[in-house]
Formats: structure tokens, sequence, C-alpha cells
């Protein structure tokens, strides 16, 4: 006679999920001068957003914080070839203005946080 396999318990298949869960969490890939709670909030927002995907205000910030480091701060150029994506040729005002769209969506705490960020780098510019 064969041994069955005993069934787990809804109570730990559910708390496994959680685990793994939190776990995807933990990968967040940090900012500066943005506190881990920040950084969670940004990703629950960029979750639940549609005009938002996983990365995008690391990936704008990152655009916004790169323009202002050049000199000159080059304009973009509506009439330069290049694909239609701004994420992959660079247009730095979207980039800037989709971080407003997260600031406004996030809550004040993590708001705070990134918007001394991002009021930083507008100085600068």
């Amino acid at each position: 006679m064969t041994e069955a396999m005993p069934r787990r318990r809804p109570r730990q298949v559910r708390t496994e999920f959680a685990v793994r869960r939190r776990c995807r969490k933990n990968e967040l890939n940090p900012i500066g001068g943005v506190s881990r709670r920040a950084l969670h909030e940004i990703a629950r927002v960029e979750e639940t957003r549609n005009y938002l995907w996983s990365g995008a205000v690391r990936e704008s910030l990152g655009m916004w914080r790169r323009h202002v480091g050049q000199l000159g701060h080059r304009l973009w150029d509506e009439d330069q070839a290049g694909c239609t994506e701004w994420l992959c040729c660079g247009d730095p005002h979207r980039a800037r203005d989709l971080l407003e769209g997260a600031l406004r969506a996030l809550p004040k705490r993590a708001a705070r946080e990134l918007r001394a960020v991002v009021d930083e780098l507008d100085e600068r510019y």
C-alpha cells in the first residue's frame, strides 16, 4: 500500500503565498534619499496606476537626473530621429511629468521624501 501525501492546510498555503509576495517587494531597487518604506509605497502606486509600470519612477528620476546634470541642459528636439518611445530615446520633460503624476498619487509621507529628491534636481535645472 502506498502512503498518501498529507494535504496542506489552507492557512499554511496562504502564509507561504504572503511570504513570497513580501519577498518580491524586498527586491526593490533603491533610490538615493528615499526610505525603504517610501520605496514600498512607490512600488504599490506603480502597480495600481495604469500610467505607471514597475520601475517607472526610478527610470524617470534617472532620466531627469541625467538631463539636469548635462552642461547646457540640452533641449529635447521633437524633430530628432528616433523611436516613438520616450523612455528609449529620452524625453526628460515627459519623465519629469511622470514624476509629478507619481508624486500626486503617493501618500503624503512618501511623496514628501521623493519630492525632496526631485526638488533638489529642479533647483539645479
